[in-house]
Parts: C-alpha cells; structure tokens; sequence
C-alpha cells in the first residue's frame, strides 16, 4: 500500500514513477535499496547523460569502501556494495576499452601505509595542512558530535569570549554542513534540534540574569534620574541578548536552507515514513525553538530601550533649544569632545543641547549594539523601526494631552529639537526608518508651527487636506485647544462639517506596533569562501585541534600520529 501512495504522489509532482528492476535476497536488504539512474543533460553537455546512484533512507551502501549517504556520481569501475552480502562492478557500456578491474579493493590498498615511515610523514604534513587550513571545514566523527557541540557553545557563550561577533552561528554552520555532506542523514536534525536547544538554554539564563539587574518594576527610580551613565550600562548589559539574537538570526537563515535542501532529498523515499517524519519534526522544533530566542531577545531588548526612552521622550517637549543656558552647554560639550578625539564621529551626540543628547544617546547607543553584534539589515530595521513607533506614539500622546503647548512658540521649540533628532538620525544611516515611523508626529508639530494669523483664515476643509495623517476627532481637539489668546475664540471656519465623525480616541494606541517578521533570507554566512577572521581562524584550528585530540585517544600508542 505505501508503494502505491509513494508511486501517486510522485505522479501529482509530475515525477517518474520508481520501479524495482534488480530484485536481491539478503537480511540487511531493503525492499528499496539502492536508486541507480540517469541525470538529464545539462546546457554544457547537451549529448552526456551522467549515472548517479543514492541509497534510500537505512540501506547500507558503500562507494569504493566509503560508506554512501547521499547521491553521487557512478564512473566506470567503481565497486558498489550493498549490505555485507553484494559487491557490484560499475560498467558502462558506452565506454570503450571499458576500464580494469580493481583486482584490489580501494579500503585494501594501502594497508601498509600506517608502518611506512613515509606515509607517516605524509599523514603529520597532511593533518598539518589541514589544522592550519584557512577552509570552512570542520570535519568529525558522528560519535564526537556532542563533545564537539557543547566545545563551540561552551567556549564562545557571549560577545567577549573572542571569537567575534558570530562565531557561535559561524562554527555550528561548518558543523552542520560537514554532517549534512558527509555523515549519516538522521545526524544532521539531532544537531540542529540540540544546538538550538543549548542556545535558548543560554540565552534564558542571560535574561534571567539581566532581569536580576534591570527588575521590570523599578520604583525608586525616578524618572529624572536616568543619564548618560546609566544608558551606557544598560546598553552594556543587552549585549549578551543582542548578541545570541544576532547569531540564532544568521543560524535560523542557514538550517531553513538545510532543511530545505533535506526536505528535496526525501522526494525519493515514501511519503509517510515514520522516521522521515520524526526527522521532519525534529528540524521543525529546532526551527521553533530558534523562532522563540530571536523573539525573546528582541522584546527583552526593545522593551528595556523603550522603557528608558519613555522617560526622556518629555524633554522633546519641555527644553528650548534657543535658551542661551542650552546653547553654552552644547557649545561646551562638542568643544570637550573636539579636544579629546578630534574631528567628531557621525554618531557623536556631543554638539547637541544636553537634554536632547540624552535622548539621542539611547538612540546611539542602540545602534551600537546592532553594529558590534552585526545583526543583519532587516532585523535592525525592525529594532530601529520598533523604537521610532514608540517615540512617535508616546511624544504624539504627551502632545495632545498638554493643552498648554497648543502654540505657535512652544511649537517651534519642539520642531526645532524634532529636527535636531532627525538630523542626527539621518547622519546615523536611520532617516528613513525615522522619517517613516515618526511622521503623523512630525504632521502634528508642523500644524501647530503654521503662523496664527494664517491658521485663522484656513478653513476644517482645507486643514484636513493639508494634515491626511490626522483623524476628524485628532484635528478637531487641535483646533478646540489652540491657544489663539486669552479674549479670542476659535473662528467659525474650524467647525467640523455636518456629519463629521468626532467620536474617535484622539491618542494613539502602543498595540499598533509593527510586528516582528522573522527572517527569511539567504545566508550572510558563506561557507564557499575562506574563513573570514582571525579570530575565527584561530578558533577553528583550535577545534579541529581538540577533534584531532579525540581521535588520538581512542588509538592505541603505536598508532597515534605526533604533530
């Protein structure tokens, strides 16, 4: 029955149909062993047919006395074997003179190898070569496949155990690749699953402990309390969370592409099998779980940034930039920071007015983070973008609630300190992320800067043309409130037109943040290229090094190669 059903759904996917031709009897046999076949012709060779074989999910196989585990290309006078019982001689009869046999067996030539004092110094100059080699290679034993596991994740658990900003996703990827090339297909889900099982281990640890530090409710803590200082150590302390976010991103884009590549190879077996299943839900769950670390650390990270923000956001509102009291103090501090580093960097917050370099250093400070983490592009347009909603929505909140800045006056000192953020936001690299979440306040203060003897003529029409971003009730309670003088009363051409819908909440709501979309994109790891650090190189030399160590001491003494 489960040969019919695999022989219709390769029928739906418009698939050859597999058919037995070589019937064997052997204990270790499956019933469907071997996949012998023909590759299509490609573009550069339009007349050659190439033969591949590959073993289906449990036969044993061996390729020239290498055990086989995936599709490869047959040449001619390769030995095949099946099981412990079938050894078979690849022919193919296009090829003349057809090629010698192998009288000796390729796991049988060189015997005599390990006592040649010659092939002993190849074997040390060979293993050499590879310790040292500048390759994104790791190969291993499928029984040292824990101890290699909790090595990587044991010896690079944070940002400052040396190996760089994602060393963790680098040296699990080269693990995972060797097993998914090489070793027995059922290893490779058993490695992801535990490597993201580790890695939530040790990033729930890292927010137990920073929740230690930073509690959720703080009630001694005032809201004029927090400064440059106390930024800089909270930015200190989401290092470790932006720093297993950064790697469980880069992790979660390379096992999406192994499992995807594994999911093409199980077109071959039966649909329905039970230990394709079970191997299909374990890479699921270890996807999952890298899903739950990547939102964990974000919300951690995010939460905590806007939750110190929210107590600078009101000196947007409060500070007048033109006070001379301002002026000398930003003067002060870009002349300190000139006298001590030189020319000022693009992200240096000195040649602000004091109160508004406080909020820009959360900004700073967070972008920081991003850049010594390397977390990738679209996940810190979403940080970024998280932030810049909150702004928008808690300063756009204050605004309205505070009939008392309704004027034109204050309204120029907040644009004039709105400006100042967005100045330095767009020298970061962030304007346009800024300019996008932050617009309806932007729309909000420009309405309240337009000249009172211009705003008197305008008319609701013309008002609501000019400010879409504002809703009938946000704009009405605007025009309610303005502070046209204390004996003038708002003129008759504000009024809402008949039928105007003034029921609405005028405050915007925090639940309307953008959600958080989880990667999906190509790798930013490549494992084609040389390994692109120092500091990696050493750690993968190390590795291969302790690898080489466990191997040593499974030999006895007189056959333990010396480096």
């Amino acid at each position: 029955m489960r040969e019919r059903e695999k022989e219709r759904e390769r029928e739906r996917k418009g698939m050859r149909p597999l058919k037995v031709d070589t019937f064997l009897s052997a204990p270790d046999l499956l019933a469907r062993h071997l996949l012998v076949r023909r590759d299509s012709p490609g573009p550069d060779t339009p007349t050659k047919q190439v033969a591949l074989m590959r073993p289906f999910r449990g036969g044993a196989v061996t390729h020239n006395g290498a055990a086989l585990y995936r599709e490869t290309v047959l040449q001619p006078g390769d030995v095949i074997g099946l099981g412990n019982h079938f050894l078979f001689l690849y022919r193919d009869p296009r090829v003349t003179p057809a090629p010698p046999l192998a009288l000796t067996l390729p796991w049988q030539a060189d015997t005599s190898t390990p006592i040649c004092p010659s092939g002993l110094v190849d074997r040390q100059e060979a293993l050499r070569q590879y310790l040292g080699s500048t390759e994104a290679v790791l190969k291993f034993h499928p029984r040292h496949a824990d101890a290699l596991l909790q090595e990587i994740i044991s010896k690079n658990p944070s940002p400052d155990s040396g190996g760089g900003p994602l060393a963790p996703a680098y040296l699990l990827s080269i693990m995972i690749d060797h097993a998914s090339k090489h070793l027995d297909p059922t290893l490779t889900p058993q490695i992801l699953l535990k490597s993201a099982n580790h890695i939530k281990e040790i990033v729930w640890d890292n927010i137990k402990e920073f929740g230690d530090k930073h509690p959720t409710q703080n009630s001694t803590e005032q809201e004029g309390e927090i400064s440059t200082p106390n930024v800089q150590k909270l930015a200190s302390d989401l290092r470790p969370l932006m720093f297993w976010m950064s790697n469980a991103t880069e992790l979660l884009n390379f096992f999406q592409v192994k499992v995807e590549a594994m999911e093409k190879e199980w077109e071959f077996e039966a649909p329905g099998d039970p230990v394709l299943t079970a191997d299909m839900d374990t890479c699921s769950e270890a996807l999952a779980q890298l899903d739950d670390v990547i939102m964990h650390t974000f919300q951690q990270c995010v939460y905590h940034l806007t939750k110190t923000l929210y107590s600078l956001l009101p000196t947007l509102l409060d500070s007048n930039p033109f006070s001379s009291e301002e002026k000398k103090d930003g003067a002060r501090g870009a002349e300190g920071e000139d006298k001590e580093g030189g020319e000022g960097e693009v992200d240096d917050v000195s040649a602000l007015p004091p109160k508004v370099a406080g909020l820009v250093e959360v900004y700073r400070c967070s972008l920081m983070l991003s850049r010594e983490a390397c977390l990738s592009p679209p996940l810190t347009s979403q940080t970024f973008g998280y932030l810049f909603f909150f702004t928008n929505t808690s300063l756009l909140n204050t605004l309205l609630e505070r009939e008392g800045l309704f004027s034109w006056s204050r309204a120029v000192q907040i644009r004039t300190n709105l400006d100042l953020v967005l100045d330095w936001l767009q020298g970061a690299g962030l304007g346009d992320i800024a300019s996008e979440f932050m617009k309806k306040l932007s729309v909000t203060v420009n309405f309240l800067c337009i000249p009172k003897t211009r705003l008197i003529q305008s008319t609701w029409t013309s008002l609501q043309e000019d400010h879409v971003l504002l809703s009938p009730s946000q704009l009405h309670h605007l025009l309610t409130h303005y502070k046209l003088g204390p004996t003038r009363a708002p003129p008759a051409s504000w009024a809402p037109l008949p039928g105007t819908e003034l029921s609405g909440d005028i405050f915007e709501s925090f639940l309307d943040h953008p959600p958080l979309i989880l990667p999906n994109e190509t790798p930013r790891l490549d494992l084609s290229q040389p390994i692109p650090s120092p500091e990696l190189q050493k750690e993968v030399t190390r590795l291969r090094t302790f690898l080489w160590g466990l191997d040593q001491d499974e030999l006895p003494a007189n056959q333990r190669t010396r480096l």
